[in-house]
């Protein structure tokens, strides 16, 4: 017997019982059988809530048969029909259950209710006596009678034959497809590879522990497509049938923020309606205080459903309100205000710079876009100067300028409406630049300054970085650079490929006297850009 629709909960303990009958072919260990009674405590839960559920379900059949007797009493003889049916089956397979315990246990008559709970029970591991009751001796034969195995699977064949009798072939499909595949009783596929019956694969050399978890599943199972069951039936009646005690008026508009020349739309309608009664709805002016109300504009209604089209030539907060009237059984009507708001807005375009008033070539540059009124999944933006734009989150994005882009960069945007037009909310302008040119380090030395030849040497060689100013943390690298000092009387020079001081610079370091000035000159960095520069010479006086 498979489930019908099942909560997240129910599927989650039909695989644990999956998974543990699975177990109990290769070995029953006290885990496993603890396992099952968890699981069956859990199905009995389960079994409370869903029969609490039902209940509830039935005492909105009588509510509605208080309402309207006549329109509801089909529905609701059919109920009592599923109710009654399941009930008995559900009794039968608790007795069932009970009877099993009791003979397995070795229980007399007088034990309390207490010990039938599987968790008291020693011979949680015993298959001989429940196989012996629900199948016998010869599972190809098995035995027939009260509290067997054949019995069960009769019994629920009839309450499915109760269930397939209470609705209509031609207009309840779905739920005789679920009724239907409820309750299978296919043969079951062995180990082996052979196939068992339905009652012995269920059942024969099963423990106790698992007969009972399995029979609290079929319960389940009967409570649950009873509920879908009635579900279906009180869906039948027309909802105009229900009793309610509460009837509010309900506003929902399409969007509360609309774009100038756009029109506000709402749907109005009452919780509940009738489709052969329609309430009447109304625009107009609602005087709480004097208790007056005076009608502007009537609403068109369909299926308790009445729409509203405002205006938004101008922009600015709007406000309206608006009466919906319900015919009563006894005569007259009874009225529910409402009252509703909405923004209009002139068409605008939002795009702001993250970090900075330009774009730099060489870096990707981000970008916040949004449009008022308009989610941000309707925005789409582009940009001009064969440049590259892409979205990187909720209205952010970000822009990579070509070498060859233009000085001026145009983003452009625009919407896509709720009725699917296409509209231009304007273009943004930004100037390109090149990275800015990066200055020259040693150690805290920019210009010029003083260190020891210790203090020099650990410094290994120059840095090349940006001003303090610049919104990016990028890489630019000292390509090579050139040395030049008085040494032993001599002017050279010493050059080097990279940002190191090369072994000869570091050995004129140690050996120059203090007051000697080292001058770094040359310097050729290159920038995240790839363009080089040459920076500004530094001078080290050694002290």
């Amino acid at each position: 017997m498979a489930g019908g629709k099942e909560t997240p909960r129910q599927k989650m303990i039909g695989m644990m019982y999956l998974v543990l009958t699975a177990l109990l072919a290769l070995n029953v260990s006290k885990e496993i059988l603890h396992s099952f009674v968890v699981i069956n405590e859990s199905l009995q839960n389960t079994n409370e809530i869903l029969a609490h559920k039902n209940g509830t379900t039935m005492n909105q059949f009588e509510q509605q048969m208080a309402f309207d007797p006549e329109k509801t009493r089909p529905y609701f003889l059919k109920a009592q029909t599923i109710t009654q049916e399941a009930e008995k089956l559900d009794e039968h397979i608790e007795d069932l259950k009970r009877f099993l315990i009791k003979e397995t246990a070795g229980y007399d008559e007088n034990e309390p209710d207490s010990m039938y709970s599987l968790n008291n029970v020693d011979a949680k591991d015993n298959y001989d006596i429940p196989t012996n009751i629900l199948i016998g001796s010869e599972p190809n034969n098995p035995t027939q009678g009260e509290f067997t195995a054949l019995d069960l699977k009769a019994q629920m064949q009839s309450f499915q034959a109760s269930l397939l009798s209470v609705f209509d072939a031609s207009r309840d499909e779905e739920i005789i497809n679920e009724i239907n595949e409820s309750f299978q009783f296919e043969d079951i596929p062995t180990a082996e590879g052979g196939l068992d019956k339905w009652e012995v694969g269920n059942f024969y050399h099963v423990p106790l522990a698992a007969c009972v978890t399995n029979l609290s599943k079929i319960q389940t199972d009967i409570k649950t497509i009873e509920a879908d069951a009635l579900k279906e039936l009180l869906a039948n009646i027309n909802v105009n049938t229900f009793k309610f005690d509460t009837i509010e008026a309900k506003l929902i508009p399409r969007s509360n923020y609309v774009l100038q020349g756009e029109p506000y739309t709402a749907d109005v309608f009452l919780a509940a309606y009738s489709k052969t009664e329609q309430p009447r709805m109304s625009l107009g002016v609602l005087d709480t205080v004097q208790d007056t109300y005076n009608v502007t504009d009537s609403l068109t209604v369909a299926n308790g459903l009445g729409q509203i089209n405002l205006e938004s030539s101008s922009v600015g907060i709007k406000q309206f309100d608006g009466l919906i009237e319900l015919k009563k059984q006894g005569g007259g009507y009874e009225t529910f205000p409402f009252k509703g708001e909405y923004i209009v807005a002139a068409p605008s375009l939002t795009v702001a710079p993250t970090k900075m008033n330009v774009m730099y070539k060489g870096v990707a540059n981000p970008l916040d876009i949004s449009v008022p009124g308009v989610a941000n999944e309707n925005v789409r933006v582009s940009i001009t100067g064969g440049n590259q734009i892409r979205k990187t989150g909720d209205g952010q994005y970000e822009v990579t300028l070509s070498n060859q882009s233009p000085r001026q960069v145009f983003v452009e945007v625009t919407a896509v409406l709720e009725n699917g037009e296409t509209r231009s909310m304007g273009r943004k302008e930004f100037r390109a630049k090149q990275l800015p040119k990066p200055y020259a380090k040693i150690g805290e030395i920019e210009n010029s300054g003083l260190m020891s030849a210790n203090e020099l040497i650990a410094q290994s060689g120059i840095r090349s970085l940006y001003g303090d100013n610049f919104e990016f943390e990028l890489p630019s690298q000292v390509k090579r650079f050139e040395m030049e000092t008085v040494y032993q009387g001599n002017v050279i020079k010493k050059q080097s490929n990279n940002n190191r001081f090369t072994n000869e610079m570091v050995t004129i370091m140690r050996n120059v006297r203090a007051g000697t000035q080292l001058v770094f000159k040359e310097i050729k960095s290159e920038g995240n850009d790839g363009v080089e520069h040459e920076l500004s010479p530094l001078v080290v006086t050694i002290r």
